[in-house]
């Protein structure tokens, strides 16, 4: 009865594939998300690196630069213009200054809505020449932001390291200077020992060496720049179980997630969850396992999926509980009270006592109502009814007590042989359980054969038309409560 749930996995929302590094890049950058959640506007500044390394050329003979320059414009080709987004772009090394190598940074185009033709057209012009003057690109970034409470980004991927002695740790002086707080993001592609280390301290870094590590590292450093855009909105407690209600805010992009783990857990654990695309407030099963755990709003083309919003939950033990007659006739129909949160996927079963946790035959669910109707084994011996749930697996015992499955008397009474094609009296003795008939069958038929019936619900004796071939046959006294239809009781009949 448990239905595994589908493992989130490390997608990206767009996928470009730059020639010669056969770099699957993930350009997921969520800037219309970050422009959409909130009142404010965002301004996102891509600092494209033009310095004389990007002639490199690759094993295809194309050069880092052109590989560099179809990925940004294929990406802002498919970047999606929302109100209150604004992106620019600075170009370095780019010979756009003449004789002033390290002064060699200039913005192509300001941070003043998206004009998608005009950045596309800026990339393309792009020709590598020069130094690499990381350091006073980003103090002329700190001038280029507005003095307001927009939301700010740097996005600046580097194959080098600063070449004109700035200093970064004046990046940072520079914006708190000028009363901003901008997000920088750093991605280094396969950089050496001593220019990881003059990253140092300056927002947040990651070197790759990889097309997988690149595409991973840009899709975490975008996710990661839009917190303070997501928040979670829950009741600290909850009983075990139970369907939460979670208000969310946050961007709602494909993959984006709600779930709830284990107070500490590592990012991308994930549990139960629902995607923010099936409403607002979400609607989420909690464990049933009492304890500390954390609401989470996550997405699921990031590996490991990241933590972009939480808050703290106590899920409180919950009540469980059956009542029912301590035995009752095998195959017969038994009424069960319950007490239960009577959550998605709650049901109550009866298992041979004993029987390991998880298994069921017989059920109902409580959705299906209080009493709940239970068709008993047909066997009879020692048993147990279950309050269990198909959320977790294997699907726990919450709530037992014991049932004494006692034995039934069947019978059939008629004569030992009739006239062929004419219909007959039939006398039975049984239950009278749902599903329970008489039929006639060829001497020694298989179990589960049956041809003219009457249900013993039809009264008794009942009648039966018989067969027009003559020869031996068999009444059977069967239900169709098990599966094959089992023989119960059986008596011969000579057809003539």
């Amino acid at each position: 009865m448990h239905r595994p749930q589908r493992v989130p996995s490390a997608r990206s929302l767009l996928r470009v594939t730059v020639p010669g590094l056969g770099l699957g890049l993930s350009l997921w950058l969520g800037l219309a998300g970050l422009a959409g959640a909130q009142a404010t506007a965002t301004h996102v500044q891509l600092i494209l690196d033009a310095s004389g390394s990007m002639l490199t050329k690759l094993p295809d003979g194309q050069t880092r630069m052109a590989s560099a320059q179809a990925t940004l414009r294929q990406f802002l080709g498919d970047l999606k213009a929302e109100p209150g987004l604004n992106v620019g772009l600075r170009i370095y090394g780019a010979g756009l200054k003449a004789g002033q190598q390290c002064e060699d940074s200039v913005l192509v185009a300001p941070m003043t809505g998206f004009d998608r033709t005009a950045l596309q057209t800026r990339v393309a012009a792009a020709t590598p020449r020069g130094a690499t003057p990381i350091v006073y690109s980003l103090l002329q970034a700190a001038q280029d932001f507005p003095q307001d409470a927009s939301r700010k980004v740097i996005v600046l991927v580097t194959d080098g390291e600063e070449s004109c002695g700035g200093k970064l740790g004046e990046v940072l002086g520079a914006f708190k200077q000028r009363g901003i707080q901008v997000d920088v993001r750093i991605i280094g592609i396969d950089l050496n020992d001593a220019a990881r280390k003059s990253f140092g301290g300056l927002g947040t870094f990651e070197n790759t060496r990889s097309g997988a590590e690149l595409a991973a590292a840009l899709g975490r450093a975008t996710a990661t720049a839009q917190t303070g855009v997501y928040a979670l909105t829950a009741p600290k407690t909850a009983e075990a179980g139970r369907v939460v209600e979670v208000q969310w805010k946050g961007p709602n992009n494909p993959g984006d997630y709600v779930t709830v783990v284990p107070k500490g857990a590592q990012d991308g654990t994930y549990t139960n969850h629902v995607y923010t695309g099936a409403g607002n407030p979400a609607r989420l099963t909690v464990p049933l396992e009492p304890g500390d755990y954390e609401l989470r709003y996550s997405n699921e083309r990031v590996s490991p999926n990241p933590t972009l919003a939480r808050t703290p939950l106590t899920l409180t033990p919950a009540t469980y509980g059956l009542s029912a007659p301590a035995s009752a006739p095998a195959g017969s129909v038994l009424s069960v009270k319950w007490t239960g949160p009577n959550n998605p996927g709650d049901y109550v079963t009866v298992v041979p006592k004993g029987a390991p946790v998880g298994m069921y035959t017989a059920y109902f669910h409580t959705a299906d109502g209080n009493p709940g109707k239970l068709t008993l084994p047909l066997a009879p011996g020692d048993y147990e009814l279950r309050y269990s749930s198909e959320k977790a697996s294997p699907n726990p015992t919450l709530s037992s007590v014991p049932l004494t499955i006692t034995a039934v008397q069947y019978g059939l009474t008629a004569p030992a042989s009739a006239r062929a094609g004419s219909t007959l009296q039939v006398r039975w003795t049984g239950p009278n359980n749902p599903g329970d008939y008489v039929t006639v069958v060829p001497q020694g038929a298989p179990v589960g054969t049956y041809t003219t019936y009457f249900y013993t619900r039809d009264g008794n004796p009942g009648s039966l038309k018989l067969p027009d071939q003559p020869g031996s046959y068999e009444l059977r006294y069967s239900t169709e409560g098990a599966s094959p239809n089992p023989t119960l009781h059986s008596v011969p009949l000579q057809l003539n």
